[in-house]
């Protein structure tokens, strides 16, 4: 019995011994099975990683694919940065024995659930920038209870974040969800006591609420970041629990109140602790003094006050940066700053710091490479103890009271880059030392009172990009040096004393677009080339750090065009805040980072000569400088005629030569100059006509002023010379005295019969016409008292007016040459209620039915202020010419007393705002078809094209929006209103912005920052109307859209994966076939236009 039993033992030995290799090897193929299926699901593989997945090889040997040793079993599977594009995670499912999983930087654009498909076994993952779309899913721990690392940042996932996700993540160590489209409180979250969290990333979402408690059950916590949401409340003194915590980042999010003295308990271990861009006040806490390790402190941007105590440096010997910018931090500098040795950057721009900088800050701070105090309370003099921070490359100590001289030791700083002073009481010369800075870029040292020459040293350092020495005492002469400095972009010499010629060696600096020498002394001739040539190669990385504010000097108060400023950590609004800056009445056009155009001019871009003494003639040669923008030659004595060449200057903007002694007329090429904005030409010797095309003919008289021989709108018209005809005398007959014939008597008596018949017919023809026109004025007073009667849709003001119907209508069509006012009236019944068809915001329009059937639309233009009668017709006969299929065509305007009619051609149609938006309830209301929506988009594309570059003077529309696109009765789409912002600028400058920017939901988003309008800015307003005809949504909506408006509500639901409820329902219900498939292929372009990131918001187009 017992030998039986040990033979069936030693046959089941052999079988097992036998049958495992097959099971190990019947697995392997299991897993080849399921790779092999997954690679199905990949419809892109750009670099062919997945080619060596072949059935007759060995799979632990294919891409990305790691086996164990011991089992031969798929344990890691890294596909990451390999440009794949897939469509589900389903087959790796069945791979029992995963345990990393990365396939970072790859496309996946699946719904979030696929998450759960995922083998059980997997204990790392990494799906980062993998696009996939939809909630996060609350079981995803549950079903994955292994998962000890896992990423998700940077895709869509939305929604809220599930208060419970984190209830089974026993395991746990490291979860980052950043960077996705997360919303809803986070304040609920929660998390079991025996957590073991290391890692928390939830930063880059929009999250509210406050600070979520159950942090605080975290205690092996090291990295919490919270950044960019939007938490509010204020941070919980139960973070203090949170004694590993090395990186604590809750910046960019509405934290309130002061810093709990409890966070100073996590002092430990801190290493960077970031609090920026909050509403945080109070002052540091004291206990931030034990932070020894703490290397980057950043509480920059918030409400913080107080001073900053001296002992909460003496122990932050590992400090390498300190943040405190933007906020109204008092008292005097602290001293125990000298005792970080570490610090490479500090910053205190914008704050209420006082008294002087420590002689003892180096070489205490010995590591010290930025040093930033703009905008502060400083006095004293710029200690000389700075050279001692060898590695200084950063000094700004602008909009401070600083006094004395530049210290000639900052000459050691051989790592120096940027000198920034401006706005103090600097006195003195500059120091020759400074040439010894070679790695210098810029030198920006504007309104001072430094004095002397400008030191030939200084071009030693030939890396210097921007140059400010305006407004201070320097003398001397330019130096031709400066031609030596290939990569200067900005030089601003202005406001000083310099006298001699301009250099022409200025021509090799072949990166200058800025050149400012205006108010000086300056005499000769202006070289007739400066600054960037056309063709000059580009050089990259110019001025790439900056931050700079432009400002616009408005009125008399300051000569010149305005300046540069670099405004690197103070806020915008300090222009308005500082006393002595507003000597000046100025306007901000642009604040912020360097524009990567301004430095890829193909020629100077802003040239201000003016307030000098230069002679001789304009240089023909800046009609090539293409990309000029500001050229500012006045109050010099040039003379000669204007080159003809500057009509060349597309870009042109500014342009003001008045003062001077310029002579001939005024170049016809200058009606080529569409962006011309503002010109003054006054006070010289110009003769001849203004040209009447362009822009020219409706700028104010003020600026052509004092030219005697110029003439032609706005000035008064030319005056033709018409020889007269002189008349000899009759000589007298030399015949004699005699009696007069019989017949002499017979033949007056005949004559006096005739008059006294003539004067009868006369008198008869008199009471005729006296009736008649009785009849008239009382029909007359009948038609104008229609004007003013209750059933009227509109005020009239027309009493100064005389014999106001009799006027006739300025037309462009031979059809409506004789029509009148009072035909306009009769054709409206009286400009009544029921023939208004719209109003806008340049006023109302009627529809007139005229005599012989056709009909017109008649635009009564809103009431200026300002009576420009020669700028409205110059402008109207501008705006007559222009004709094109898809512009709605001007017919005519009239005047009439202080009210200005145009009359256009009738849309039988009307608008597309109404055919989309309007008469829902009505009858004849149709749906647009799919063929009809892209008809009328072709068109209004096709119209705004003409007017932005086939057009005569080129016209930026301003106004684009579905309202102006009207429809003709082929559905043909017309573009209105065309020029109308012009005209009402020209005519009144009194409107608000609002007026003239467009209408709310069309205004593309740059142009709050500038404030100007660009053909770019109306392509922006043509996207949102091809929006409204792909949605049937007006542009903003609080009960579609809440806060945002159509484009954001656009982008949210591509993002979202919710595309297809974008499209217009009542569009779907007609549209069938192949309307339906190029719908669809609208909705894809839609996902292809979303940044690869999750974060588009900020594109505007």
């Amino acid at each position: 019995m017992e030998s039986n039993d040990a033979v069936q033992l030693f046959r089941l030995f052999l079988f097992l011994i036998t049958a495992i290799p097959f099971a190990s090897s019947s697995s392997l193929k299991t897993d080849a099975q399921a790779l092999l299926s997954f690679k199905k699901t990949i419809r892109s593989d750009p670099n062919r990683v997945l080619s060596t997945w072949q059935l007759n090889r060995d799979p632990c040997t294919w891409f990305g694919v790691t086996c164990s040793a011991a089992a031969r079993r798929v344990t890691q599977l890294d596909l990451s940065d390999n440009g794949l594009s897939g469509t589900s995670f389903t087959p790796l499912s069945s791979l029992d024995m995963l345990a990393v999983l990365n396939l970072h930087l790859n496309s996946f654009p699946v719904n979030s659930t696929s998450l759960l498909q995922l083998p059980y076994s997997l204990t790392h993952l990494d799906l980062s920038f993998s696009r996939i779309s939809g909630p996060l899913p609350e079981n995803l721990f549950s079903r994955c209870p292994n998962l000890e690392v896992v990423n998700l940042s940077y895709n869509n996932f939305t929604g809220s974040l599930p208060e419970d996700l984190l209830i089974n993540s026993n395991k746990l160590r490291s979860l980052d969800i950043s960077s996705n489209n997360l919303t809803g409180s986070i304040s609920g979250l929660r998390i079991g006591r025996d957590s073991m969290l290391a890692l928390l990333d939830l930063s880059g979402n929009r999250l509210t609420d406050s600070i979520p408690f159950a942090l605080s059950n975290c205690t092996g916590l090291k990295t919490l970041n919270l950044a960019d949401n939007l938490i509010a409340g204020e941070i919980p003194k139960s973070l203090g629990e949170l004694t590993k915590l090395e990186v604590l980042d809750l910046s960019h999010n509405q934290i309130t109140g002061w810093i709990p003295y409890e966070l100073g308990n996590v002092c430990g271990y801190l290493k960077e602790l970031r609090l920026s861009v909050n509403n945080i006040s109070g002052s540091i806490p004291p206990a931030f003094s034990s932070c020894s390790n703490l290397q980057i402190l950043d509480m920059s941007n918030n409400n913080m006050s107080g001073p900053l105590v001296d002992s909460i440096f003496q122990n932050l010997g590992s400090i390498q940066e300190i943040h405190l910018g933007n906020n109204a931090i008092s008292g005097l500098f602290p001293s125990s700053i000298s005792s970080c040795k570490s610090l490479r950057i500090l910053d205190l721009s914008s704050n209420k710091i006082s008294g002087t900088i420590p002689r003892d800050l180096c070489p205490g701070a010995s590591s010290l490479e930025e040093l930033r105090m703009p905008d502060n309370l400083i006095t004293g003099e710029i200690p000389s103890e700075l050279s001692k921070c060898s590695q200084l490359k950063s000094i700004d100590f602008s909009l401070n009271y600083l006094n004395g001289s530049i210290p000639p030791e900052l000459g050691q700083l051989e790592n120096l880059q940027q000198l920034i002073a401006w706005f103090n009481s600097l006195e003195g010369k500059i120091p020759p030392e400074l040439g010894k800075c070679k790695n210098l870029k810029d030198l920006i040292l504007n309104n001072n009172h430094l004095s002397g020459e400008i030191p030939v040293e200084l071009f030693n350092c030939s890396n210097l990009e921007w140059i400010s020495l305006t407004s201070n005492g320097f003398t001397g002469e330019i130096p031709r040096e400066f031609g030596s400095l290939t990569r200067l972009a900005v030089l601003q010499l202005g406001n000083n004393s310099l006298a001699g010629e301009i250099p022409g060696e200025l021509a090799n600096c072949s990166t200058l677009v800025w050149l400012d020498l205006n108010s000086n002394k300056l005499t000769g001739e202006i070289p007739p080339r400066l600054g960037r040539q056309l063709g000059a190669k580009s050089l990259s990385g110019i001025l790439s750090g900056n931050t700079l504010v432009f400002v616009r000097n408005v009125g008399n108060s300051c000569k010149g065009v305005g300046g540069l400023l670099e405004f690197s950590g103070i806020r915008p609004e300090r222009l308005l805040q500082v006393p002595t800056l507003r000597t000046c009445d100025f306007t901000r056009l642009y604040s912020g980072p360097v524009l990567s155009l301004f430095t890829k001019y193909q020629t100077l871009e802003y040239l201000d000569l003016s307030y000098n003494e230069l002679r001789g003639k304009i240089p023909e040669e800046f009609g090539g400088m293409v990309a000029l923008q500001v050229l500012e030659l006045s109050h010099n004595q040039l003379s000669g005629e204007i080159p003809s060449s500057l009509g060349q200057l597309k870009n042109l903007g500014v342009f003001d030569a008045s003062h001077n002694r310029l002579q001939g007329h005024i170049p016809d090429s200058f009606s080529n100059l569409s962006f011309l904005v503002q010109i003054d030409l006054s006070n010289n010797e110009l003769t001849g006509q203004i040209p009447s095309r362009g822009q020219l003919s409706t700028l104010p008289a003020s600026q052509y002023a004092n030219n005697p021989g110029l003439c032609g709108v706005p000035l008064p018209e030319c005056q033709t010379e018409n020889t007269q005809p002189t008349t000899n005398p009759s000589a007298n007959d030399d015949g004699k005295g005699g009696h007069k014939p019989a017949t002499a008597s017979w033949a007056n008596s005949i004559v006096l019969g005739v008059l006294i018949s003539i004067a009868s017919v006369c008198i008869l023809i008199v009471w005729v016409i006296a009736m008649r026109a009785r009849r008239k004025e009382a029909e007359e007073v009948k038609m104008l008292s229609s004007l003013q009667a209750s059933h009227a849709a509109t005020t009239w003001k027309i009493d100064k007016e005389k014999e106001p119907l009799s006027i006739n209508v300025a037309t462009f069509q031979r059809q409506l040459r004789k029509l009148k006012f009072s035909q306009l009236i009769e054709a409206t019944n009286g400009f009544s209620a029921a023939s208004l068809i719209g109003c806008g915001g340049f006023g109302e329009v009627f529809r007139a039915t005229l005599k012989d059937g056709s009909s017109v639309a008649i635009k009564k233009l809103i009431r200026l202020s300002c009576q420009g009668d020669r700028e409205f017709m110059a402008e109207m006969e501008t705006l007559g010419k222009i004709k094109h299929k898809n512009l709605v065509p001007l017919l005519g305007y009239c005047k009439v007393g202080e009210e200005r009619l145009l009359v256009y051609e009738y849309m039988e149609y009307g608008s597309l705002e109404e055919m989309l938006h309007g008469r829902t309830k009505t009858r004849d209301r149709r749906n647009l078809t799919w063929e009809e929506r892209k008809k009328i988009a072709r068109g209004a594309a096709k119209g705004l094209c003409f007017l932005h570059h086939n057009c005569i003077p080129h016209i930026i529309h301003r106004d684009m929006k579905s309202s102006n696109v009207l429809l003709d009765h082929e559905m043909e789409a017309r573009v209105s209103d065309f020029g109308m912002a012009r005209l009402i600028s020209a005519l009144d400058t009194h409107l608000s912005v609002s007026t003239l920017a467009g209408t709310p939901g069309y205004v593309p988003p740059e142009y709050y920052q500038s404030f100007r309008c660009t053909a770019k800015g109306d392509v922006y307003s043509f996207g949102v109307v091809m929006l409204e005809l792909l949605t049937g949504k007006r542009p903003t909506d609080k009960e579609d859209f809440g806060d945002t408006n159509l484009v954001g509500w656009a982008k949210m639901k591509v993002r979202e994966g919710k595309q297809m409820e974008v499209i217009d329902s009542e569009l779907l219900m007609v549209t069938k076939g192949t309307d339906e498939a190029e719908v669809k292929e609208v909705v894809a372009m839609l996902r292809e236009l979303m940044p690869g990131s999750a974060d588009g918001s900020s594109n505007s187009a």
